[in-house]
């Protein structure tokens, strides 16, 4: 194992036997560079670093001055390291950054009383998260802030405020920035979160997401847009972050909804989707970094919400977290439609076996090479009805005389479709002499969706029937009678 000592820019590595101490000494000739901000899920530091860095600012002399900064430990360290610890150590340059001292120590903040100057000077501030342990562990750094000391007050004439991300998963922080104007001015300013049990905000400009809930309906305060105001002489601008790894979505009905987990951390990795309907988690096997509801209903996908389960790994061994739930809003959006129509295929018969009887086939759910094919199977006649006004709507069909390829007659006879759907108690004969049958009303705007895929087709003796290949179309029509 071997010992690190960080000087002047040096790097030292001693061998002691079977141990490794961590032990830093800093000199005071130059600043260290700034650590990569930590790499972090929902409060899970994957990486090690700084989750609030000092900021620069401006102040009069005889002003008291707060600097602030917080840092993290890696998991990985947390794991294997449980008795190390890390303390803060603070250094300023008042020679224009050629050397720096220690000022403060153990705290995440440093105050001061500004210095009398007689014209703008400027400090150098760094903050060092200082490793002390057993394991090879490097102390974190701080980005240099410049505080600005002048000898009277510069007021503030206009706000623009920025964030360093725009969307935060919950247990995670982010950084606001105001730019003021002039860019000298020495008012302080002050910071406000629209939701401050969502996101609050320090007087810093740290900002913090709440956990995940462990609410799983959607409707849990842990996800939504959070609008984040820095004020400054009475000026003000704002704004907004979303925080929570996936946000509701609300849709017409008919019409997709798609999750999607922004910008998933390396390391990270989605293991499953979860749907969850009274209270019920359901899995939805799937791996990807969305989801997508397709063809949504009222009264089958309103109100639901979903998640993912994310794995990573530390120290060889896989962990996994929870997502927060969004919800899933399904509006009805004033339409009416006939969204799926049915093929069937009945198969062949024995030609001399319908010239001495009448025959029934069944339906079979596999596609077939007519020219009136449209790819649906699986037996599905749907209607959609998003409407909250209008009359009763009413679907009706009619069966095309069934015809040789070539369009000859074939001599089959008239036959007749026996539509059934034994769930939705739907059994209708339809003729094919082109003659529109009632299949069913509806008077309480909601659509209907049946499977048909029990149907048969009843033939009559046939004693001319001409063999080959017969095939018809149906024509399905949906009507509103006038309210």
């Amino acid at each position: 194992m071997t010992q690190f000592l960080k000087r002047a820019g040096v790097s030292l590595f001693v061998l002691i036997a079977g141990l490794s101490i961590g032990v830093s000494a800093h000199a005071a000739s130059a600043p260290q560079t700034p650590t990569s901000p930590p790499t972090s899920i929902m409060g899970i530091n994957l990486a090690g670093g700084f989750t609030q860095e000092p900021i620069d600012s401006n102040h009069v002399s005889g002003d008291t001055v707060t600097l602030a900064a917080q840092g993290t430990r890696n998991i990985l360290e947390a794991i294997t390291n449980p008795f190390g610890s890390r303390k803060y150590v603070w250094w300023e340059s008042t020679d224009g950054g050629d050397t720096y001292s220690t000022v403060g120590s153990n705290s995440t903040t440093y105050t001061f009383t500004a210095p009398q100057v007689s014209s703008p000077t400027q400090l150098y501030f760094q903050c060092e998260y200082d490793f002390t342990g057993i394991g090879l562990f490097y102390s974190e750094w701080s980005r240099i802030a410049t505080v600005t000391i002048t000898p009277s007050r510069v007021p503030t004439t206009d706000i623009q405020v920025t964030s360093d991300s725009p969307g935060l998963y919950n247990g995670e922080s982010t950084t606001v920035h105001a730019t003021l104007t002039p860019s000298t001015a020495t008012d302080p300013i002050t910071w406000t979160s629209s939701n401050p049990s969502l996101a609050s905000v320090d007087d810093y400009g740290n900002v913090t997401a709440t956990n995940t809930s462990s609410d799983t309906s959607g409707t849990a305060n842990d996800h939504g847009i959070v609008t984040i105001t820095g004020t400054s002489n009475g000026h003000s601008d704002s704004v907004k972050i979303a925080i929570g790894a996936l946000q509701n979505v609300t849709v017409n009905e008919g019409s997709d909804a798609t999750f999607t987990l922004k910008d998933l951390p390396d390391g990270m990795s989605v293991a499953n989707w979860y749907r969850v309907e009274d209270g019920t988690a359901t899995a939805l096997n799937s791996t990807s970094t969305s989801y997508t509801v397709a063809k949504t209903t009222v009264g089958g996908d309103n109100g639901t919400s979903y998640y993912a389960t994310l794995n990573y790994t530390v120290n060889g061994s896989t962990k996994s977290v929870n997502t927060n739930s969004a919800l899933l809003t399904v509006n009805k959006s004033g339409l009416l439609a006939l969204t799926a129509v049915p093929n069937f295929n009945f198969d062949s018969v024995d030609v001399d076996a319908l010239c001495a009887d009448s025959t029934t086939l069944e339906n079979h759910d596999y596609g077939t090479a007519g020219s009136a094919y449209d790819g649906n199977d699986n037996g599905e006649l749907s209607v959609m009805d998003s409407r909250t006004t209008g009359g009763d709507w009413t679907l009706t069909a009619s069966l095309a005389p069934f015809t040789l390829d070539d369009g000859s007659d074939g001599n089959l006879g008239t036959t007749i479709l026996d539509l059934y759907d034994p769930t939705s108690r739907l059994d209708e004969n339809v003729p094919d002499t082109s003659t529109a049958t009632k299949i069913y009303t509806s008077s309480d705007y909601d659509g209907q969706d049946f499977d048909v895929t029990d149907s048969e087709l009843n033939l009559p003796p046939a004693p001319q029937i001409v063999a080959g290949d017969y095939q018809s179309v149906m024509t399905w029509t949906l009507s509103v009678a006038p309210s």
